[in-house]
């Protein structure tokens, strides 16, 4: 289950001049070497037990068809999270786009109580259409259960 303050982050749209967290997604190459792709909130639509994400680099997508695992990592104030995941439903569009549902399996918790500062971006009126909002909006896998999810 995604903690509350996990959710909040997430959810939302970015806005024009407003600075916004950047989410690292974490897969692995084929080589088995970590690879990063920063999203924001416009690229992420939380669940109570789920990350649905946008994806539009093609390392990233074929190695999360590949492995079907991610680490999302959420920071804000004191705290970090790492999302674990296995990839649930997918979906694809025309243009490139690929959508999956990031089933949470584990949420690792890690805080030392010292002040954290999330990477993060300074939102403008064009980010809508580099983002491919519209595109991603329509772009959204239909949810499974049926992925396995670890106890907490």
């Amino acid at each position: 289950m995604l903690p509350t303050e996990v959710q909040r982050l997430l959810a939302g749209t970015p806005q024009a001049g407003a600075w916004e967290p950047v989410f690292p997604l974490l897969t692995a190459d084929p080589d088995g070497l970590p690879r990063i792709c920063l999203l924001s909130r416009a690229e992420l639509s939380p669940s109570h037990d789920a990350v649905c994400c946008a994806v539009r680099s093609t390392r990233t997508t074929a190695n999360l068809r590949r492995t079907g695992a991610a680490v999302l990592q959420v920071v804000e104030g004191t705290t970090s999270w790492s999302l674990r995941a296995r990839v649930g439903s997918t979906a694809e569009d025309a243009h490139g786009g690929f959508a999956a549902e990031l089933v949470v399996t584990a949420v690792e918790h890690d805080s030392l109580g010292i002040p954290l500062r999330p990477m993060g971006f300074l939102a403008d009126a064009a980010l809508a259409a580099l983002e491919r909002r519209d595109d991603n909006a329509a772009l959204s896998p239909r949810p499974t259960r049926a992925a396995p999810r670890a106890s907490p």
